[in-house]
């Protein structure tokens, strides 16, 4: 397995927040608090990556995707809203 680059970034977040992420780490639920913003930060990465594989999809087509049809995707998929994507 090929070794992954890794960078040191600072992340401001609610206190709330990284309270739950260190308990959650301190309860064995992720290797580290890193581990698990990292995973997150993939997750939302995969997502906005298929949105805009979906929305050129779409624009290949002469659709343009608004509002209505991501709140029902949305919807659809159980996820919340996660910001817009350009």
């Amino acid at each position: 397995m090929r070794e992954v680059r890794k960078e040191r970034v600072t992340v401001t977040m609610p206190a709330e927040e990284a309270a739950a992420v260190r308990r959650f780490v301190d309860a064995g639920g992720a290797e580290s608090v890193s581990a698990y913003v990292a995973e997150a930060v993939r997750g939302r990465l995969a997502r906005d990556r298929a949105l805009l594989a979906l929305n050129e999809l779409y624009a290949r087509r002469g659709v343009r995707m608004n509002a209505e049809h991501h709140a029902w995707a949305r919807e659809v998929l159980g996820v919340a809203p996660a910001g817009p994507v350009s």
